[in-house]
């Protein structure tokens, strides 16, 4: 009986981050779907329903395929930079402070 207790009790502490995560983040990505899927444009009170019709559209777009491209090469290229100036500055680091013969060696 203990363990089920023990499971409860973790559970009631899931139970608050995971419905704030249902209603901030997944909802918004659903009733954005929902939204694709129609003609609606902001204005009007009632949407008209076209179904994958806007997707079809994107995907014969030079402009997304474009903008696709420019997204792969900053997620790609700003991580590796990121890593590797980080790197360096570790390397800087890790190289200063030591002392060799009384002088000081490396970056200060």
């Amino acid at each position: 009986m203990s363990r089920l207790r023990a499971h409860l009790f973790v559970a009631g502490f899931l139970i608050a981050p995971v419905a704030l995560y249902v209603v901030f983040v997944i909802s918004p990505y659903i009733q954005a779907f929902q939204i694709a899927l129609t003609d609606w444009r902001g204005v009007a009170a009632s949407p008209n329903y076209v179904g994958f019709e806007n997707f079809l559209t994107m995907f014969g777009d030079e402009v997304f395929w474009a903008a696709l491209r420019h997204h792969g090469v900053l997620l790609v290229a700003l991580p590796v930079l990121t890593i590797g100036i980080s790197l360096v500055f570790a390397f800087l680091l890790n190289l200063g402070g030591g002392q060799r013969g009384g002088n000081m060696t490396g970056v200060w």
